[in-house]
């Protein structure tokens, strides 16, 4: 032999007879692990990890290219060493004919050992254990070698042995080996294996005392180490030593079980469904995988999960039955009851296998590590597909799996089973339902298949109530099947209004209903998990994050991150779309309900939902304040809140995306069952963000819903709030008549409190309102008086955005340079700030005004700098109403620089966002600006038909400054096209129209266009 590398013991090295000594030990930890993996790739991260452990250097690829270098050298002692240490794009390879290692020797003699009968199987074992010199690399000083690769060694050993003493059991050979037993159980005395066989020994050669003996000192070793009990095997076997059970005896082994016989294939599998909806991708992609593997010399092994009666076990299936001629040395399927109290033992399964194989009963090995060995042996060199079916854990299947060879496995389970993925290279592959239209598809083929149609909306009706679930589907065609199409409405009905559950169950087999279908995965959870879920059950929300899971169960954030991570494992819960979310089925959920009704009482349901809403309150006002500093808010009321709602502080726009379905759920929970408060104070948290947003519809929905609980609680400061938001909804809208009295109203409640910060914020929106009325006196004098409440109050968020406003009023009053100065005091302010605290969203106002200032003094380049970062704040915060206006104001300021085909894809863009969040003086004045551009681009006559629909549109909504624009846009245009009277006509609407309003620089523009003075930039209004 050229080579003999030596493992099991010190590590040796020799060539043609002669020791080669590696002194160094990180050569030798090296070289250790790569033997480990003979013919294997390994990577660069793992030599780094056992050679280094945590101590690695800081060019730590670098460090081990040197380190096999010297290793290469340390090797060519005995001449070159050839390819024997190759190097791969991910590692290093250690290529050596299996015969070169002993550690490879011993897998090949226990291989041999399987099929072989007793006495060859015992000669066999012999020759592998002989191989062993003591424990596994015991001169190599790694510790992460010795953690994570040596056990795994010397698990192999003890395998071996159990076999071996099996072997001579078998053969009545029990005095001979109890010495042996008992070197073997000083090395591994918490093996209950070699215990029993020591055990049986000593029974089958007289010395019953002893036998006893050994199991007390068993069961002292385990209590005294473990605090545990010999398992039932022993126990069993204990008390057959008791009463002298005949079957312990020893018999001669039988003729004809001395070797393994042929068998036939056999395909065990259950029937094919045939076509499997919704699932061709999947299937597929599964296919790919198996070849795959097979063709890189790996066990192709699949791990199929998901929620009850989501099709996992047709899938499975349906896969071994499209995959038989792949596997033609049988196709065998084995239940392994995960769900069951009863679950199929390995033992059991091993031996059910082992017949499969051709092993009979009286031939298997006694235990089921040996059983193990003997199934992977047995499957040597055949290719057999195994469906395992329903499995509970990952340690139920990894005994049953096939080693080196042609086979392949797919397992089915409601958990995740990551072990078969981490240990053993396996594909996890998870269900969800099926889409809506797969869904309508299936049902639809079992109703052709018996002879009948059922209306499209009665098909897309059953599919909703089923959840998409193909178990719930199937069973609710199976009913409709045995009762007839005519009862398919009376069948929606009554589950859309009735027990939806008990509907879907096949009528007189309770082993067909969906809620026996739950149930098993329901009671396999611990007392916490399902509590949870019983919580989560009963909330009105659609998804939850655990922050929300900690609120509802009342325990803190990593307990509930736990129960998430065991219930998602056992897809009762899954992973929302959306990242850091999760969702519960429907059907689930609503089984989760109606366990809540049983296990828990009103107040503890009450309580917990009180603590979420609380949450949503806490985090909702925290980012409120952040976010809207400008803003005033309702003090928050005293709640049961967990800290970690409190901490959690996300980003304001993407949290209240994520959670405005929950939180518009959560209003409307309270409105009807209570507690009240929270309706009104999460509608006023909200409202910075629905005015973004220009969600007009939910924006008045919510604040009406908290309008009334405040009316009906007689909260004057919560009725003050719902008040003035509806009556900054109605500005948004144009509707100044119905904001003026909400306005009004609200800030009679304030002062009657005497509450000066919202005074000055209803101050603040009247002087909004008086100004898009074209009052602008009446505006200046709202404003003073905010601006004078804000200082005094020492709000200087409020002070600056009222500042900025006071500036827009000056602009459109033609003072343009004291309303350029105000805005500059506004950013000074703001930009005075950490950066984290700077509000961008007002920031952004402040640029879009400072760009109305600097194309009104005949800069336009300047104004599309600041248009621009405009932009791209208002975009980062999810301001869609401030990016339209900012965008109206940039194609504006391209018009002024001649940049007409820039300008129209702007003015474009902004008309689509108002329309599409209803703002329509927006929509007006993008119409006027892209008529402007329209001029520029392709002339007057386009331009005209989209200047005039923007005049409808102002006089329709009662806009007068979007009126005024339109005017001025046409008078240019006519002028354009050489219609002077009509131009001439449109200029002087437009100056009466702007100098009744006070709107004093359009009124300045119109006189130019009429000729008395140079023409100005047409200029739109600020924020």
């Amino acid at each position: 032999m050229e080579w003999d590398f030596a493992v099991l013991g010190a590590l040796r090295v020799s060539r043609h007879g002669r020791t080669i000594p590696v002194p160094a030990n990180r050569q030798r930890a090296l070289l250790a692990t790569l033997l480990l993996n003979r013919g294997e790739t390994v990577s660069v991260a793992a030599l780094v990890d056992r050679v280094w452990g945590p101590q690695a250097p800081a060019h730590a690829r670098a460090a081990l290219h040197s380190l096999v270098r010297r290793l290469r050298s340390t090797l060519t002692i005995e001449g070159p060493p050839g390819e024997l240490i190759a190097t791969r794009a991910s590692g290093y390879l250690l290529e050596l004919p299996p015969a070169a290692l002993d550690l490879s020797r011993f897998d090949a003699l226990v291989a041999a050992s399987v099929t072989a009968d007793p006495q060859r199987r015992a000669d066999l074992l012999r020759e592998a254990l002989a191989l062993w010199r003591g424990e596994p690399l015991t001169d190599v000083d790694s510790e992460v070698l010795h953690r994570e690769d040596v056990p795994a060694l010397s698990e192999r050993w003890v395998r071996a042995f159990e076999v071996y003493f099996d072997a001579e059991l078998t053969l009545g050979r029990h005095a001979e080996i109890v010495a042996e037993l008992r070197r073997a159980i000083r090395r591994s005395p918490l093996r209950e294996g070699l215990w029993a066989q020591l055990m049986l020994a000593l029974y089958r050669d007289g010395r019953q005392a002893e036998a006893l003996d050994a199991f007390h000192r068993l069961a002292t070793i385990l209590a005294e180490e473990l605090g545990v009990d010999p398992g039932p095997a022993v126990r069993e076997l204990r008390d057959g030593v008791l009463r002298a059970d005949p079957a312990l005896s020893w018999r001669p082994p039988p003729a004809a079980a001395t070797a393994t016989p042929a068998v036939p294939p056999m395909s065990l599998l259950p029937a094919d469904i045939g076509v499997l909806h919704g699932r061709v991708a999947t299937v597929e992609a599964i296919r790919r995988s198996i070849a795959a593997a097979a063709s890189e010399g790996r066990l192709p092994l699949v791990s199929v999960s998901g929620a009850p009666g989501i099709g996992k076990t047709a899938l499975a299936v349906h896969l071994g039955h499209q995959l038989a001629d792949e596997f033609p040395d049988g196709q065998w399927y084995a239940r392994l009851r995960g769900q069951h109290k009863n679950q199929a033992r390995p033992f059991d399964l091993l031996s059910e296998l082992l017949s499969h194989s051709g092993v009979p009963p009286a031939a298997q090995p006694a235990t089921a590590d040996a059983r193990a060995a003997a199934l992977r042996a047995a499957l040597a060199g055949r290719r057999v597909l195994i469906v395992l079916d329903d499995a509970a854990s990952a340690e139920q299947v990894e005994p049953l799996l096939p080693g080196a060879g042609g086979s392949a496995v797919i397992v089915t389970s409601r958990s995740t089973l990551g072990a078969l993925v981490a240990l053993h290279g396996g594909r996890a592959v998870g269900l969800d339902p099926l889409s809506p239209e797969a869904a309508a598809d299936l049902l639809i083929a079992v109703f052709q298949d018996h002879g009948f149609t059922v209306a499209p909306d009665v098909v897309h009706d059953l599919a909703a109530l089923c959840g998409n679930l193909p178990l719930a589907l199937r069973i609710a065609a199976a009913n409709l099947a045995t009762t007839g199409p005519d009862d398919a409405r009376a069948y929606v009905r009554r589950l859309r209004e009735g027990d939806r559950l008990g509907g879907l169950s096949v009528p007189g087999d309770p082993r067909v209903a969906l809620r026996a279908a739950i149930t098993p995965s329901y009671q396999r959870l611990g007392g916490a998990e399902r509590r949870a879920l019983r919580l989560l059950g009963s909330t009105p929300t659609d998804c939850f994050t655990t922050e929300d899971l900690a609120a509802l169960a009342d325990v803190d954030w990593s307990t509930a991150d736990a129960m998430l991570r065991t219930l998602t494992s056992s897809h009762l819960v899954r992973p929302a779309a959306r990242g850091g979310r999760f969702v519960t089925h429907d059907l689930i959920r609503l089984y989760a309900a109606e366990q809540s009704q049983h296990e828990d009482t009103v107040n503890q349901r009450a309580e917990a939902l009180g603590r979420l809403f609380h949450g949503y309150l806490a985090i909702a006002d925290a980012l409120a304040r952040r976010n809207y500093p400008r803003m005033a808010f309702l003090p928050r009321p005293a709640g049961a809140v967990r800290r970690t709602a409190v901490a959690a502080q996300p980003e304001s726009p993407s949290w209240f995306h994520a959670e405005y379905a929950n939180l518009l759920t959560a209003i409307r929970h309270v409105a009807q069952h209570g507690p009240r408060e929270i309706a009104w104070h999460l509608a006023d948290r909200m409202r910075g963000y629905l005015q973004e947003t220009g969600a007009h519809g939910e924006w008045r929905e919510v604040v009406e819903l908290g309008l009334t609980q405040a009316q009906l609680e007689g909260d004057d400061p919560g009725v003050a709030a719902m008040q003035s938001s509806l009556a900054t909804l109605s500005a948004s809208r144009a509707d100044y008549a119905d904001a003026r009295r909400r306005f009004q109203a609200a800030l009679t409640i304030q002062r009657r409190l005497g509450n000066r910060t919202g005074q000055a914020s209803i101050l603040n929106n009247l002087g909004i309102v008086h100004r898009e009325e074209g009052q602008l006196t009446e505006a200046g004098e709202c404003y003073a008086q905010a601006l004078r409440l804000y200082r005094e109050l020492g709000n200087r968020h409020a002070e600056w955005s009222c500042l900025g406003n006071l500036g827009v009023v000056q602009l459109e009053l033609g003072q343009v340079h004291d309303a350029v100065r105000a805005q500059q005091a506004a950013m000074e302010g703001y930009t005075s700030l950490d950066v984290a605290e700077q509000p961008l969203n007002d920031i952004a106002n402040v640029l879009h005004n400072l760009a109305v200032g600097m194309r009104a003094l005949g800069r336009p380049g300047l104004a599309v700098l600041h248009l621009t970062r405009a932009v791209v704040l208002r975009r980062q915060v999810g301001n869609r109403y401030g990016v339209a206006t900012d965008l109206d104001q940039l194609a504006a300021a391209y018009v002024d620089l001649g940049y007409h085909a820039k300008a129209h894809g702007l003015a474009q863009e902004c008309l689509a966002i108002a329309r599409a969040i209803g703002r329509r003086r927006v929509e007006a004045e993008a119409l006027a600006t892209l008529g402007a551009a329209t001029l520029g681009l392709h002339g007057p006559a386009p331009a005209l038909e989209l200047l005039h629909q923007a005049l409808r549109l102002g006089r329709e909504i009662g806009y007068r400054r979007g009126e005024v624009n339109a005017h001025l846009g046409l008078a240019g245009a006519y002028r354009a096209a050489n219609r002077h009277q009509e131009a001439a006509r449109h200029a002087r609407m437009g100056e009466q129209l702007a100098h009744a309003a006070q709107h004093h620089l359009l009124a300045r523009q119109a006189r130019a266009l009429l000729g008395d003075a140079e023409p100005e930039p047409l200029l739109r209004s600020a924020c």
